[in-house]
């Protein structure tokens, strides 16, 4: 299999890019550019394969979209061909199955909590460095859903909670419990 150019790599994310964006509650460009902070033409140059975004502007996407850097950035479906030496259209009927374990709400509650506790343990870090921030997050993403119940539990610990605000507390609690119910409503 050889390795794909930089322009192919660019035009597969913008067109992951913008289904996500359509598909997460942004009809348009400039509204999902609004939400990032950054100015309509830039955006779309992202959607238009003309540029590639920073880390950063990459880790905020994946917060306002509710998804994981590999949904974005398409290494869940490479992972799929890899393992199974089949495209994407034949392995339809087992990502089916493999996606019933995690539901779109379960991953994007667990990401959304992922984030939240990142963002409040690097509060007093200046300045977060984004890639750490981004691995951090993906790796107590991937525990949220690998473990729930005994993440969550761990969490409920965790000494940067305990010091946030009370109605940051009551946020982060709320993300834990609906993220427990749908753990538990899918039998994981």
């Amino acid at each position: 299999m050889t390795e794909p150019t930089a322009p192919q790599v660019r035009t597969q994310f913008a067109k992951r890019l913008k289904a996500l964006r359509a598909q997460r509650g942004f009809p348009r460009a400039r509204y999902f550019a609004s939400s990032l902070g950054i100015e309509e033409n830039r955006y779309t140059r992202y959607e238009r394969a003309e540029v590639e975004p920073s880390l950063t502007l990459i880790h905020k996407m994946c917060e306002t979209l509710h998804v994981t850097p590999n949904e974005l950035l398409g290494f869940e479906a490479a992972r799929q061909r890899e393992a199974t030496g089949f495209s994407e259209s034949e392995t339809a009927p087992r990502a089916a199955a493999s996606e019933a374990k995690a539901t779109d709400s379960l991953r994007a509650l667990a990401w959304s909590l992922a984030s939240e506790v990142v963002g409040l343990r690097q509060a007093g870090r200046k300045p977060a460095d984004p890639l750490a921030t981004m691995k951090e997050t993906s790796a107590l993403f991937r525990d949220l859903l690998n473990k729930p119940f005994e993440t969550v539990a761990e969490l409920a610990e965790d000494a940067a909670i305990g010091k946030a605000n009370a109605k940051r507390k009551a946020e982060i609690a709320s993300l834990m419990s609906r993220l427990a119910a749908e753990a538990g409503a899918g039998g994981r």
